[in-house]
């Protein structure tokens, strides 16, 4: 990268090693490398921790192929230089859901340099903090409630049910469809989350341990109109039998693993819709309409209840006890 653009020749990173088998989290510094046709460099503003950064903090070999391996899979910024028609230098850009921090050096640094195709340019009137607190997350988020109310969901069916709902996915679908009017009902496992579901719209709380002890009937007693899951595991072997009618089965995570045991009835009998999202494999025309939503909902929504912000300095710190925070974490990084 020219010289005469940065006045230096590398820049500060967060680096995941592999040593003796344990991962280590350290700052070093990256050389810059000069842009490709269609490339951007960008001048990180903020960044976010998302679950699979907190995988690959932990070494998730599906995730990470190569170390040393930076992370970070959300970022917003300044084009610093680009070769792509798509944007000039200085436009406000926001990279999310894509293979950012996987397939390529992550946003936990002070440069990014990625295909201009990743980036959406951020309206004047929105800060790259404000567009930040959404990231991937809240990507997935609005695609699951578009998901749901393209499946026929209104405010007049019974409660929807949102599993993880402490965290990034959860916290802003709860957030967000309790604006819309709708009745939610979080799980959790802590006690000490109920202030918080609470704060940001939750009707009802009910304890995790309740999917394990539930017996092993194919139907149970209709509770919800839609189910919002990031937990995996027990919760769609319990709440799939839960679900009314042609209710909708958004499952998104699985914190609690991959396997699980269902049962077919509920989605003979009762006609159960099972949705899988990832944000990265949605269509152009999915993510137009997610970005324009999240656009609209900087200008509109109050997101202070939902995120906590972090220097870059401690985002080793942060990254540990990421689990333990509620809501979203935005990196400040310059």
């Amino acid at each position: 990268m020219k010289n005469k653009i940065n006045k230096i020749n590398s820049y500060k990173v967060l680096y995941l090693e592999k040593k003796r088998k344990k991962i280590k989290i350290n700052f070093g510094k990256k050389n810059f490398v000069n842009l490709d046709k269609n490339e951007i460099l960008i001048k990180v503003s903020y960044s976010s921790i998302n679950y699979k950064d907190i995988l690959m903090s932990q070494g998730n070999p599906g995730l990470i192929r190569k170390y040393p391996h930076v992370a970070g899979i959300d970022a917003t910024g300044k084009v610093l230089e680009s070769r792509s028609k798509k944007f000039r230098k200085n436009d406000k850009v926001i990279v999310v859901a894509k293979p950012l921090g996987v397939e390529k050096s992550g946003s936990f640094a002070e440069y990014l340099k990625i295909p201009s195709s990743w980036a959406y340019k951020i309206p004047k009137n929105i800060s790259e903090k404000k567009v930040i607190i959404f990231g991937t997350a809240g990507f997935s988020a609005i695609l699951a409630i578009n998901k749901l109310i393209e499946n026929g969901l209104n405010k007049k069916t019974r409660p929807i049910l949102i599993t993880g709902a402490t965290g990034g996915v959860g916290s802003i679908a709860v957030f967000l469809l309790s604006k819309l009017g709708f009745k939610i009902i979080s799980s959790t496992r802590s006690k000490k989350n109920f202030n918080f579901l609470k704060k940001i719209g939750t009707s009802q709380i009910i304890d995790h341990d309740y999917f394990k002890k539930q017996n092993n009937l194919p139907l149970l007693k209709i509770k919800y109109s839609a189910i919002i899951d990031n937990v995996g595991k027990n919760i769609i072997s319990v709440g799939s039998k839960e679900l009314e009618n042609r209710g909708t089965y958004i499952l998104i995570g699985n914190v609690d693993g991959n396997d699980a045991d269902i049962n077919l009835l509920p989605f003979i009998l009762r006609g159960i819709n099972l949705i899988g999202i990832n944000a990265e494999s949605s269509s152009n025309i999915e993510r137009e309409k997610v970005m324009k939503k999240i656009f609209q909902l900087c200008k509109s929504s109050n997101l202070n209840s939902i995120f906590k912000e972090y220097n870059f300095k401690d985002i080793k710190k942060v990254l540990k006890k990421n689990n333990n925070i509620n809501g979203r974490v935005i990196i400040k990084i310059s």
